[in-house]
């Protein structure tokens, strides 16, 4: 199904809104879209598009060139063709036949020589706009908040990503370039068949115009049957990618053959909206070629009489009829652009409601760099909602001294999370500010807060790729020695020691084969190299036992021994140690004395 925002036309102005974060550090927003040179962009989509086009003029614009330069060649054979027959055989000329004949086969290696140049230059040039789009829009993506991923469908994005942003590319890169080399080809076939014969040219093109009324006609049809067509395809990725992830699930439940029946439907209502768009395709293409075959016949016809009357050449109907094919193609193709641009544009509103979607923080134009050290947090009357009316936290206040551990305690739902994303700036507060070491988090860089604000989570996600590559993950470099001193802190030397390859070890795709303790000890290590000021932990123990929750929890203590730590949970035995401890209720904290276990770690 389509993402929050509903679709947007290809030329909407609102695209104006898009963040300008990504072209240069600014405060606001409206200025223009991501542009692969960093400078602000028109706020048209199809502009934006054409943006990743130029900055390959040059290579574009040379294949544009051997085009031209392979549109003359490629019109110079049926003229030969004609000499051959006229000039050649029908007067008889063995010497005018042997030169032409060779002329010929020179052409046509010309042409080819010509064509492989031509496609190395253009998939080179198209594959480079391609990636530079895909990483412009990952990097957008990158910058959203947790809510847009918890709102989406993973499948949908990953739609648009690929097969969107692909057919987006194609008409960008492909459109011009056909379209030019279409209407030269096609002027220059024109005016060599109107001077063999121009009444015959004119039979020729007699049912054009019914072409183009046809395909004006079509093209609401063929918007609706590409959207739901790229909307089923959506679909399935989406249920692969939800139901791959929880197989377990699935197998312990015993929801095998309900799945099975599931994804059959989906792929059946997939069926029906391919075979709509197949069969308009199908119509769409067929009916211009029908027209085209009436044509065809027609200068047949009309040429073959004359022929026999004489008053046209046996050799001139042969290289009018050799025109008329090569004009044909390139016919063809201006009118297929027609209904290209319509699945086209079907893409792009797909992509540009990606692009759309805001990210929750800016960077700020000059980011200041809190002193190091230190870990004081200041948490001064925090609002934030999702949504309008209904505030998650109440002008929350909370005041952690650096090097401290404190607690806080709350129920599912309370807010404790969004508390989390604050403070690594996932948002920002809608009233009140956060300050670190005296900093407010919105005057600093969003990456050097997350350097000095770590969080550990309970669900310690890991990604493909070695335990090493999980634990250097994010940081430009780790030394070999620094990283097994980590490795040793998080007492995983033991367990990696029993791995045939060590550290070198796969994980998996979601890392399925590991325990969940192995998963948090590999998440503790990879924080451990960060070596950040404030350590959160958002619920580190809930998916251990008691023993090994404790025996985690004093390692932490441990290792972290002098640098502020704040407990989240919903369980109070799992804040023991803390200097304090806070509970969250109604979006606002309260100290509760009840929860104080003990002193700082």
């Amino acid at each position: 199904m389509p993402g929050p925002g509903g679709g947007l036309a290809a030329d909407d102005p609102a695209l104006t809104e898009q963040a300008s974060y990504l072209l240069r550090p600014s405060s606001h927003m409206g200025e223009g879209l991501p542009s692969p040179t960093g400078a602000p962009m028109p706020s048209s989509s199809p502009r934006w598009a054409w943006s990743f086009v130029q900055p390959h003029r040059a290579a574009l614009l040379l294949s544009f060139g051997l085009s031209l330069v392979g549109v003359a060649v490629g019109l110079a054979q049926p003229w030969l063709t004609k000499r051959i027959v006229d000039d050649g055989l029908m007067a008889g000329d063995a010497n005018l036949l042997v030169t032409l004949a060779i002329g010929m086969v020179g052409v046509g290696l010309l042409s080819n020589l010509l064509s492989g140049v031509n496609r190395w230059v253009y998939v080179r040039a198209s594959a480079l706009v391609l990636f530079a789009m895909r990483e412009s829009l990952y990097g957008h993506l990158q910058s959203l908040p947790p809510r847009f991923y918890a709102t989406w469908s993973a499948g949908d994005v990953l739609s648009r990503l690929d097969g969107d942003l692909a057919e987006v590319q194609r008409f960008a890169v492909d459109a011009p370039l056909s379209a030019v080399n279409a209407i030269f080809t096609l002027i220059g076939a024109v005016a060599l068949m109107a001077l063999l014969d121009p009444a015959l040219t004119l039979v020729a093109f007699v049912l054009l115009p019914a072409q183009i009324l046809f395909l004006r006609g079509v093209r609401p049809w063929v918007e609706r049957s590409t959207r739901a067509v790229r909307e089923g395809a959506a679909g399935v990725s989406g249920f692969f990618v939800q139901r791959l992830s929880a197989i377990k699930l699935i197998q312990s439940v015993g929801a095998e053959a309900q799945e099975s029946r599931r994804l059959a439907g989906l792929n059946q209502d997939f069926l029906t909206s391919l075979l709509r768009q197949q069969m308009m395709s199908f119509a769409v293409g067929g009916v211009p070629g029908l027209m085209s075959s009436a044509s065809t016949a027609a200068v047949f016809l009309w040429g073959g009489l004359r022929v026999i009357e004489g008053g046209l050449s046996l050799g001139a109907l042969i290289a009018f009829t050799a025109y008329l094919g090569r004009a044909t193609g390139p016919a063809q193709t201006l009118l297929g652009l027609v209904t290209a641009a319509q699945r086209t544009r079907v893409s792009l509103d797909r992509v540009t409601e990606l692009l759309h979607e805001r990210p929750a923080v800016l960077p700020p134009a000059q980011p200041i760099e809190p002193p190091s050290g230190g870990g004081a947090l200041s948490v001064e009357g925090v609002v934030f909602a999702h949504e309008a009316g209904s505030p998650v936290l109440r002008g929350l206040s909370l005041d952690v001294p650096a090097g401290a551990k404190i607690g806080v305690l709350g129920p599912s739902g309370a807010g404790k999370s969004t508390l989390v994303d604050l403070l690594h700036r996932h948002y920002d507060p809608q009233a009140g500010r956060i300050l670190l070491n005296g900093i407010d988090l919105r005057a600093m860089a969003p990456a050097a807060l997350r350097a000095r604000v770590a969080v550990l989570g309970q669900d310690a996600p890991l990604l493909p790729g070695s335990i090493a590559d999980n634990l250097r993950f994010g940081l430009q470099r780790v030394d070999e020695a620094v990283l097994r001193e980590a490795v040793a802190a998080a007492q995983l030397s033991d367990w990696l020691a029993r791995l045939p390859r060590g550290l070198d070890t796969p994980v998996g795709a979601w890392a399925s084969s590991l325990s969940g303790g192995q998963r948090q000890r590999i998440a503790l290590a990879r924080c451990l190299l960060r070596q950040p000021d404030v350590l959160v932990l958002d619920e580190p123990v809930s998916a251990l036992d008691a023993e090994s929750a404790v025996r985690l929890s004093a390692e932490i203590d441990r290792l972290f021994a002098g640098r502020t730590r704040i407990v989240i949970s919903h369980r109070a035995e799992a804040l023991a140690d803390c200097a304090a401890v806070h509970r969250l209720e109604n979006g606002v904290l309260r100290v509760d004395s009840s929860d104080r276990v003990g002193e700082a770690a």
